[in-house]
């Protein structure tokens, strides 16, 4: 087999769950696999005390660590388009089917979409066959990174709610954390708009 990320050939090792089918097959070999980072936790909370979107977000659950190797994959993946890395975490996200929230991917602004030609994090889940719901729409084609705490807090509200979400409780889905403010914005119009809870998983972690 190829590897998917760095395309030199390995030998997957066998096994009765994968000689039955009950396992998929490995598209990554052990080199690259080895090189990701599961994330440590992080007092994600703190810096949105005293704000606004205090509370608009219940929990916040994140995979993978953005060191040096996952920010190469990271690249190739969603700048370089090669959408097939999707795959590569496919079981990452698996889980995902057994839990009885409303799968939410963050949405692209239209004109970032198109620009990219796909939702990286709609692929993310795709891979995983995992079902999902658009509810959330993006209002504001611009990044949080580089801004101020300050400049995050009263910034316009990037996303606005489009389906009912009345006393559900969402699972929202993004694949990189950094500032926290895309996550925090898209709770608090959940939230307002009458979600019951609302709780995030991330791919990365920065």
């Amino acid at each position: 087999m190829k590897c998917l990320i760095c395309t030199s050939s390995f030998v997957e090792i066998a096994s009765w769950r994968k000689l039955l089918l009950i396992k998929s097959p490995q598209l990554v070999c052990e080199k690259c696999l080895n090189k990701f980072e599961k994330v440590e936790e992080q007092d994600w909370e703190k810096e949105w005390k005293g704000t606004k979107f205090e509370g608009a977000l219940d929990s916040l659950t994140s995979i993978y660590s953005y060191n040096d190797w996952m920010k190469q994959v990271y690249q190739q993946y969603k700048f370089q388009l090669d959408v097939e890395l999707a795959n590569v975490f496919r079981t990452d996200f698996r889980p995902l089917r057994k839990k009885k929230e409303k799968i939410v991917p963050i949405p692209l602004h239209p004109d970032m979409l198109l620009e990219r030609t796909f939702s990286q994090v709609d692929e993310l889940l795709h891979a995983a066959n995992v079902p999902f719901i658009h509810v959330l729409s993006k209002t504001l084609n611009q990044s949080q990174i580089g801004k101020s705490k300050k400049e995050r807090v009263s910034s316009e509200l990037i996303f606005t709610v489009t389906e009912d979400v009345q006393k559900q409780d969402i699972l929202l889905i993004d694949d990189l954390y950094t500032t926290g403010a895309t996550l925090h914005h898209a709770a608090y119009v959940l939230k307002k708009a009458g979600a019951n809870s609302v709780n995030a998983l991330t791919l990365i972690r920065a």
